[in-house]
């Protein structure tokens, strides 16, 4: 039970935003590239956009093609030039990513990519460059985006965490070229606008609506106001937290209906958070004052 649950995919409104954004970009190659910038927390779900978006685009192979459509790269800590060409070679397949100097790999992934009709380029976890001891090595590292978009014609998108936009503010060049930029937020309760349909708050019952319908055990009402808010401070509004405390409760259940106390118990194994006030046993006055009540 555990598994299909966790195989289900659930689109929500960041994750659709995320893949739209991406569509977009997508559509750019062999035009005029257009970069793309997803900025979030850890927990909030771009990951998983990401593999989404890739399920759904990805050209697949024939019996004498290869195709790598769309290339996801983790970027190296401390990334220079040299290292985050030989992560894209490695994420194209190449047998010998690290062979040759940083303009000989450059030049085997253009032509690898080509190759292999790559359409578009993502670089997670670009906030390592941000990094302190990686700040004299990011503005090559910055060419080296500028120039591989330059040079295949293809979109490269930057994903990682809320300050990556800093790395944009280094070259006026490829600020223009990433005018598009995703920010991808925690669920919150406030009933501030989204958009002209929906308030956050209708996007977090939403999003609890969906994940009710796909739970393989019987539970509370998570969509019960109270439990909501309950599940929203266990889990400071990150999809992460609030799918591992569900993994648990599944995990854990004995067929029988899981209850507050389940709920308590998942937060306790997983949660990396003082525990001391569990929002799941505590009454509703003291979650109201403990996680909701400003100041």
């Amino acid at each position: 039970m555990t598994e299909k649950f966790l195989n289900c995919s659930v689109f929500h409104y960041d994750c659709n935003k995320v893949i739209e954004g991406l569509v977009r970009s997508l559509k750019s190659t062999g035009l005029n590239p257009a970069g793309l910038l997803i900025m979030g927390a850890s927990g909030l779900g771009k990951t998983t956009a990401i593999r989404l978006f890739k399920e759904q685009y990805s050209r697949p192979a024939t019996e004498t093609h290869s195709y790598q459509t769309i290339v996801p790269v983790i970027t190296p800590e401390n990334g220079t030039v040299k290292s985050m060409t030989c992560a894209l070679l490695k994420a194209l397949g190449c047998p010998t990513p690290d062979r040759g100097s940083a303009h000989s790999m450059f030049i085997r992934a253009v032509k690898l990519m080509e190759n292999l009709e790559t359409k578009i380029i993502i670089f997670d976890e670009i906030q390592h460059l941000t990094e302190k001891n990686a700040q004299k090595k990011t503005k090559p590292v910055i060419n080296f985006v500028k120039n591989l978009m330059s040079e295949t014609n293809c979109p490269v998108v930057l994903v990682g965490m809320p300050d990556a936009k800093d790395l944009l503010e280094l070259d006026e060049q490829i600020e223009r070229r990433f005018s598009k930029t995703i920010m991808l937020n925690p669920f919150s309760m406030n009933n501030e606008k989204v958009n002209h349909d929906y308030t956050d708050t209708d996007l977090f019952f939403s999003f609890l609506h969906t994940i009710a319908d796909i739970m393989p055990i019987d539970t509370i009402n998570i969509e019960d106001p109270v439990v909501a808010k309950r599940i929203l401070a266990a889990s400071k509004g990150k999809i992460s937290i609030i799918i591992k405390i569900l993994e648990y409760v599944i995990e854990n259940n004995e067929g029988e209906l899981a209850t507050l106390s389940d709920f308590s118990r998942a937060y306790s194994e997983i949660s990396d958070y003082d525990i001391q006030y569990c929002p799941f046993i505590i009454t509703t006055k003291q979650l109201e004052k403990l996680y909701f009540l400003e100041g």
